[in-house]
């Protein structure tokens, strides 16, 4: 029987995609800490040795995932500063809150204790805005976008962070933006 690599490559992504949706799955009920390796492959109906090829720990695929979604959030730089920081911040709220809350408080709690989980997004939303509009500039926007999501957590989902972030970014770059 001739290989045939097209199939091959396409069933390692397709995996691939499994082992993210069924660990995005685990984590959204269990919590990140209680999930492991073993029962994401079990959920995803792929052998441990299939998780480790597409990745190196479990971290390492909040990395991939986190990496693989907003990166497509991101316009290039024929799209103004505003346009930039709006499609951005508020297509990230959008996921965050279809992803639910409980998983979006979980991920608060582990970034107040430094933990990994919680931070590898602040890390990467943080570096993508100051490419955008400079360092003082991102420390205040990056304040505004967490503390509406964290308000939105404390809250159990009573508030709207889309419309505080969307608010502060007219009220910054409305001139700039016309």
């Amino acid at each position: 029987m001739k290989y045939n690599n097209e199939s091959r490559l396409t069933k390692s992504n397709e995996n691939k995609k499994r082992i993210i949706d069924c660990a995005i799955e685990l984590i959204n009920e269990k919590g990140f800490d209680n999930v492991s390796v073993k029962e994401i492959t079990d959920k995803a109906g792929v052998s441990k040795g299939a998780f480790y090829i597409h990745f190196n720990s479990k971290e390492d695929l909040i990395v991939q995932q986190i990496n693989l979604f907003y990166d497509e959030l991101k316009l290039d730089e024929s799209h103004s500063v505003y346009e930039r920081l709006e499609y951005f911040l508020l297509n990230s709220i959008d996921h965050i809150m279809d992803a639910g809350l409980k998983l979006a408080q979980e991920w608060f709690s582990h970034s107040v204790l430094g933990n990994f989980y919680g931070n590898v997004k602040l890390s990467y939303d943080y570096d993508y805005i100051k490419s955008v509009v400079g360092e003082s500039e991102a420390i205040e926007i990056i304040s505004i976008y967490y503390g509406a999501l964290n308000m939105w957590c404390f809250k159990n989902g009573d508030i709207d962070p889309k419309e505080i972030v969307k608010n502060y970014i007219n009220n910054k770059y409305m001139e700039k933006k016309e």
